[in-house]
């Protein structure tokens, strides 16, 4: 599954701006930028399973085990441009959502106003992309080339129009 750069860039111009960021930082060019790193701008969209959710670390969360449960998987993999994890979303979020792009904008907006620019006080472009990435921008495991990637598409990939 893919979506053209330009559907891609359509959506981040409407939920990146309802996103809750420190002055300084743009919604819409955010959301481009993640959308570079977990999917080369849309290009590649098939859902990736996680395998830390499936058998791994979190394999035990009770939102993942009930996922699993009712999805199989499904459960355990991630979506779309920003290839959201299942278990990010809001509840009552199906697999089948993932097709329309709108809805994997809202929810990808939804999980980072929530948890890392809300829950966590993510300050910068990159504390973002560490959250986004690893989980949480405070802790000893930094993603350096994804943070690294997410800055350069931020600064320097255009959007199209």
């Amino acid at each position: 599954m893919s979506y053209l750069p330009e559907q891609v860039a359509e959506v981040c111009r409407v939920w990146g701006a309802k996103l809750w960021l420190p002055m300084g930082i743009d919604g819409p060019r955010l959301l481009w930028a993640l959308s570079g790193c977990e999917s080369s701008f849309g290009a590649n969209c098939t859902p990736r399973h996680e395998q830390a959710y499936c058998t791994g670390r979190y394999s035990q969360n009770p939102r993942v085990v009930e996922l699993t449960r009712e999805f199989g998987h499904d459960a355990h993999c991630s979506f779309g441009p920003w290839q959201i994890l299942l278990v990010n979303c809001s509840p009552f979020t199906t697999p089948e959502d993932f097709v329309r792009l709108g809805r994997c904008a809202m929810e990808t907006a939804s999980f980072l106003n929530t948890r890392i620019l809300r829950g966590q006080h993510a300050p910068t472009v990159e504390a973002i992309a560490d959250a986004y990435n690893s989980g949480d921008w405070r802790d000893r495991l930094v993603p350096d080339r994804y943070i690294a990637d997410c800055r350069r598409y931020y600064d320097t990939t255009a959007m199209p129009a």
